[in-house]
C-alpha cells in the first residue's frame, strides 16, 4: 500500500460525519478506522485496546492525532492485531487496510409495528380519520386579533364560549 493510499484512507475517516476536517483524528474516528478496516475483533483488539493505544500515541494536550502520528502508529496497531514476534504484521495490516478501507454508514431499518402500521387497530380521532386542521377552529391570528376585545381580553368574534 502506497503512502498516498493510507493518506486517503486516513482523510475518509477523518471527513467522515465532518467533510470540513482538515486532517485530524479523534479517538471516536480512530475506533471507526479499526472496526470499519476488520482490526477489531472479539479476542485479541477491543475496543478498550484501541482506546488505549490512542491514548498513548496521541500529544499529551491534545485530543486528536495527525496524519504524521497515524503513520507512525501503524507498527503499534501491527503489533497489537498479530503480536509483537511476528515480522510481517505491518505489511498484513496494511493489506488488510487497503481491502477494507472505506468507511461504512448504515442507519437503523425500522421493523413493522402493528399499532402504527395497521390503520384497522387506529382508536379514537385518528380512528375517524385524524383531527381537522381547516375549518371553524380557534387559531393563532384569531387568538392575536384583539379587535373588539371585551375588558378581559377576550374577543367577541372568536370567543370559544359563543
Amino acid at each position: 500500500m502506497s503512502t498516498s493510499d493510507l493518506k486517503s484512507t486516513f482523510m475518509t475517516f477523518c471527513k467522515f460525519g465532518d467533510p470540513k476536517n482538515a486532517g485530524t483524528m479523534t479517538s471516536s474516528k480512530f475506533f471507526k478506522f479499526c472496526k470499519d478496516c476488520k482490526i477489531v475483533d472479539s479476542k485479541n483488539v477491543t475496543r478498550t485496546k484501541i482506546d488505549l493505544l490512542f491514548s498513548k500515541i496521541k500529544p499529551k494536550s491534545g485530543r486528536t492525532i495527525s496524519y504524521s502520528i497515524f503513520k507512525a502508529a501503524i507498527p503499534k496497531i501491527a503489533a497489537l492485531k498479530y503480536g509483537d514476534a511476528d515480522s510481517g504484521a505491518e505489511e498484513k495490516l496494511l493489506k488488510l487496510i487497503k481491502s477494507n478501507g472505506k468507511a461504512k454508514s448504515s442507519g437503523t431499518k425500522a421493523k413493522k409495528n402493528k399499532f402504527h402500521d395497521d390503520k384497522s387497530n387506529y382508536t379514537g380521532v385518528y380512528k375517524r380519520g385524524g383531527p381537522k386542521t381547516v375549518g371553524d377552529q380557534i387559531t393563532l391570528s384569531k387568538m392575536a386579533d384583539r379587535s373588539g376585545a371585551n375588558v378581559r381580553g377576550v374577543n367577541s368574534k372568536y370567543s370559544a364560549n359563543r
